[in-house]
C-alpha cells in the first residue's frame, strides 16, 4: 500500500512539473519514486514447505536413484 501511495505522489509531482514548467518538482517526484521502490518490503519466503514436493517424495526419489 505504501508503494502505491508513494508512486502516485511521484506521478503527481512529475505531472505538475510539466504543467507548472518547474523541472525541480519532477526531480522530487523521481526521488519519491526511487524511495518507494527501494523501501518496498515484499519479502519472499525462501523455504516453502507447502510446495509440490514433500520430504517423502524427495526421499523416494533419492532412494530410487541410489539403487
Amino acid at each position: 500500500m505504501k508503494l502505491l501511495i508513494l508512486l502516485s505522489i511521484a506521478a503527481v509531482c512529475i505531472a505538475l512539473s510539466f504543467v507548472w514548467h518547474a523541472p525541480w518538482i519532477g526531480g522530487v517526484g523521481l526521488l519519491v519514486a526511487f524511495v518507494g521502490m527501494f523501501t518496498d518490503r515484499d519479502d519472499v519466503d525462501v523455504r516453502d514447505d507447502d510446495g509440490y514436493e514433500t520430504s517423502k517424495t524427495i526421499r523416494d526419489m533419492r532412494r530410487s536413484r541410489d539403487r
